[in-house]
């Protein structure tokens, strides 16, 4: 996650709504989960609860925390979250006993499997699908062909080096020349991305996911942008999908020019990514939070706020980004779902895993 602390807290101070998966209906989702799981009681017998001795205004103040286990995340953020924030407990020690374990890496199927109905993990098992390009492109595409008119919301897509004579007849049937954006398929932060017009640049046997490149796309400032949004994943079968109502608006630090062969290269006019733009001269940072309209990272509410000033629809804007949400963790659900199955076959309240994705 590229945010600040600062915009980390706002996230879990912030305000959210459940996404329904009913496109004829604004019915919600029901939630499955009939009772919040109670961690375990600590340190006190059943005897000594149904008959205390004593009540002073300590044993008052003394209740149950949450155990919060952040012994593989690198991240104070999290565990400022966690310890000023909720109030839990923090635990430092992989095998202590706890209700949340909050991590940096995957999470394997075995370590579900372990776990007790009362605990949480901040993944899911299978999230692969979802997480990486070429996986994600590849459901996508599946579902692109059985619903041609509901999935046509991404540019056209191969998957190499499986698909590369389909790519290279894309510049044979094409007279003008035709742009491409070459992404690595486990890659993040714009890392290895370049365009390119010419399959010669490929090797055919090499790793990539290829989009065709947009070259008219929407502006602000004369500068491309792209928004962040943050979705919370919170049950996989059925799906519970929760979508925060901010987020981010990334820009990128050169005024946009169409793809030429003297500016393919610099990524600064075609990348959004914090990452690649954050060096680059031009880069203006946001230093407060009451500004968020201002720089090359701005707030979402920032964002919508300046496009509504310039007459545009928010509001079915951000209805359609609701659309391509749903459609997106659709054509992941059956491996999310058989996953989490297969390692909790008698759960019965689908909320074991959660996922923050942005």
């Amino acid at each position: 996650m590229e945010t600040t602390d600062r915009n980390n807290e706002s996230f879990v101070s912030g305000e959210s709504e459940q996404l329904s998966l009913s496109h004829s209906s604004s019915q919600q989702l029901n939630d499955t989960s009939p009772q919040n799981y109670q961690p375990k009681t600590r340190g006190a017998s059943a005897t000594s609860r149904q008959k205390p001795k004593k009540v002073n205004k300590d044993s008052k103040k003394a209740k149950t925390k949450v155990i919060f286990n952040v012994s593989d995340t690198r991240y104070e953020v999290i565990r400022y979250v966690g310890r000023k924030l909720l109030g839990y407990k923090l635990v430092t020690e992989p095998e202590i006993e706890w209700d949340i374990f909050w991590t940096d890496n995957g999470v394997q199927s075995e370590t579900l499997a372990r776990m007790q109905p009362f605990q949480k993990i901040n993944h899911f098992p299978g999230m692969y699908s979802l997480a990486r390009k070429n996986h994600l492109g590849r459901h996508l595409m599946r579902m692109k062909k059985a619903f041609p008119k509901q999935y046509k919301f991404f540019p056209q897509t191969y998957l190499l080096p499986a698909e590369y004579s389909e790519f290279k007849h894309q510049f044979s049937k094409n007279k003008k020349p035709v742009t491409f954006i070459v992404k690595p398929e486990a890659s993040c932060q714009g890392r290895g991305i370049f365009l390119t017009r010419s399959c010669d640049d490929i090797e055919p046997g090499e790793h990539y996911v290829v989009q065709r490149y947009l070259h008219k796309p929407f502006l602000l400032d004369g500068l491309k942008f792209d928004l962040r949004i943050y979705v919370l994943l919170a049950g996989c079968d059925p799906l519970r999908i929760y979508l925060f109502e901010d987020g981010l608006g990334r820009f990128a630090t050169e005024e946009y020019i169409a793809p030429t062969s003297n500016n393919m290269e610099n990524m600064c006019i075609h990348l959004t990514n914090y990452a690649i733009n954050k060096d680059n001269p031009n880069f203006v940072f946001n230093e407060s939070a009451k500004d968020n309209n201002i720089g090359h990272k701005r707030s979402l509410k920032a964002v919508f706020k300046t496009l509504e000033e310039e007459g545009h629809d928010v509001k079915t804007l951000w209805n359609d980004i609701k659309k391509i949400i749903i459609k997106t963790f659709c054509s992941v659900q059956p491996i999310l779902a058989h996953s989490y199955k297969s390692c909790q076959p008698d759960e019965p309240y689908n909320n074991m895993c959660f996922e923050v994705l942005g």
